[in-house]
């Protein structure tokens, strides 16, 4: 069931300068961002939604990588981070990916990449991990919702049919992990065992369990026909934050290259 309309929703601003209207944290986490969009010819920025709680108006960024021409059809990846909003670990990951890729293009040749850093706006601002309602947002998608942030969120996977979705979080694990989504890509699966971060737990495309539940997936609705991969990759919060950063970025790249490696095995190449 799709998200309930927010009764708080305001206009649908697409463009980049809706951006600069963000104050606090959000401003200064996308300033060189959208520095970086003014100049380049791969990356642009904007605004999926905006919404208002307590007289206080959020927009949920959108910045779209578009990598180098490839021998097939572009696949389309969409990366989240930033559903709570004292967790900016992701945030940072994605900003600094999006940095390596503008300077090396290359890696995602093939790709259209799908940035949505700070999906938790109003969370972010006030360094909580729930948004302004008091909600934790990993519970509001796909259940009748009336979120905005989950409206929106639903909205942008609806309607681009992502090949894959791929969430940033912070955990109390030892180590980092891949949290694997969709069994029908098990070469993928495979792939990703065998790179830096091992695969920790895999569940199937349509499993309920609590556990995958936890393992904070958001694409998992019979809605998205066909279903994307999903991996959620949860980094140690006890790490030093470059190394968070660094071991997120190092595993953004894992994933294209091992996606690029399956479409490869696919057609035969």
């Amino acid at each position: 069931m799709r998200a309930v309309i927010p009764a708080r929703r305001t206009a649908l601003p697409v463009a980049a300068n809706t951006l600069r209207e963000n104050t606090g944290p959000a401003q200064r986490f996308l300033a060189p961002l959208l520095r970086l969009v003014e100049t380049s010819d791969s990356l642009i920025a904007g605004s999926v939604g905006a919404f208002s709680l307590g007289g206080t108006g959020f927009h949920i960024p959108r910045l779209i990588f578009m990598g180098p021409r490839g021998g097939g059809d572009t696949v389309r990846l969409g990366i989240f981070a930033g559903l709570h909003g004292d967790d900016h670990t992701g945030p940072e990951a994605i900003g600094a990916f999006l940095q390596e890729l503008e300077s090396k293009p290359d890696i995602a040749t093939g790709y259209h990449i799908y940035a949505y850093p700070i999906c938790n706006p109003s969370g972010f601002a006030s360094g909580k991990r729930h948004n302004a309602a008091g909600q934790d947002l990993t519970a509001h998608f796909w259940n009748g919702s009336d979120q905005p942030e989950a409206y929106y969120l639903e909205r942008e996977m609806g309607v681009h049919h992502f090949h894959g979705v791929i969430s940033l979080d912070s955990g109390d694990n030892s180590s980092p992990s891949f949290f694997f989504s969709g069994g029908q890509n098990s070469t993928l699966r495979v792939s990703l065992a065998s790179s830096s971060m091992p695969v920790s737990q895999s569940f199937p495309a349509d499993s309920k369990s609590q556990n995958s539940n936890a393992a904070g997936f958001l694409a998992r609705t019979a809605e998205l026909r066909p279903a994307p991969f999903e991996i959620n990759i949860e980094i140690p919060r006890r790490d030093p934050r470059e190394t968070q950063i660094t071991t997120a970025v190092n595993a953004l790249r894992s994933i294209l290259d091992s996606y690029r490696c399956v479409l490869a095995i696919q057609q035969n190449l």
